[in-house]
């Protein structure tokens, strides 16, 4: 495996209004969490050549943010959609497409894991049921004893939970490595055959000494990530 130092991430990103233009927006906490692991956060601007990009990076981190737009899984707005963007879904997509194309890991946390079931075909819960679990709270989830995430946190662990939209169909070539103990809701996937990962949770605020949302400890996921990244990387 590739030695992770100076491994360069590719994040997505959201945009928020300026006075006089939008301005690119993300957490700090993601640059934090690879950095913790020797990668550098490369953050997408949302111009510029998506093949050179995917060139050039190691892997991509798809980041939290609103929804997706539901004509994306044959769906039509409610009302309850939240921060829909559709360049960020354009861009994403396309960016998601690339990196795959070339075999590179791709992480996706929250709004990342749906971003990846809509892109291999599945849909989503416009508006869980359930919802009150989920948006802004503490749950436990239970991991599958087959999955990636087993190894790294075990059987059972309190995690985050900031949405309210949830895979509702799985896209082709995705298991499922983690549910919500309280509803069954998915909360982590894996893919059979290419490098790709994704959890419904915020990990980057579960990280020791950056922010602790919970007492468990997320720093493995992101360790995992880069492990991953093979010695033919471009970093």
């Amino acid at each position: 495996m590739k030695n992770t130092a100076n491994t360069v991430i590719l994040v997505s990103s959201g945009t928020i209004s300026g006075k006089r233009s939008r301005q690119v927006a993300q957490s700090e906490l993601y640059a934090r969490s690879l950095a913790r692991f020797g990668g550098i956060m490369l953050l997408d601007g949302g111009f510029g050549s998506v093949e050179t990009l995917a060139d050039r990076a190691d892997a991509l981190l798809l980041s939290g943010g609103g929804d997706i737009h539901p004509s994306y899984y044959g769906r039509h707005m409610t009302g309850k959609d939240a921060s829909v963007d559709q360049k960020r879904d354009e861009r994403e997509w396309e960016l998601l497409r690339q990196f795959c194309a070339r075999k590179k890991p791709v992480f996706g946390i929250c709004r990342g894991l749906q971003v990846i079931d809509v892109f291999f075909g599945g849909t989503l819960f416009q508006h869980l049921a359930t919802a009150y679990v989920h948006e802004n709270t503490i749950h436990t989830i239970i991991t599958s004893e087959d999955g990636w995430l087993r190894p790294l946190l075990g059987e059972t662990v309190p995690v985050n939970s900031y949405h309210h939209q949830a895979i509702r169909t799985l896209g082709a070539g995705l298991r499922v490595t983690a549910v919500s103990d309280a509803d069954g809701v998915i909360e982590a996937v894996e893919h059979d055959s290419l490098p790709v990962r994704a959890v419904q949770w915020h990990p980057e605020r579960m990280v020791d000494g950056l922010c602790r949302d919970t007492d468990a400890e997320m720093g493995p996921l992101f360790a995992d990530f880069l492990s991953r990244i093979p010695q033919e990387g471009t970093g």
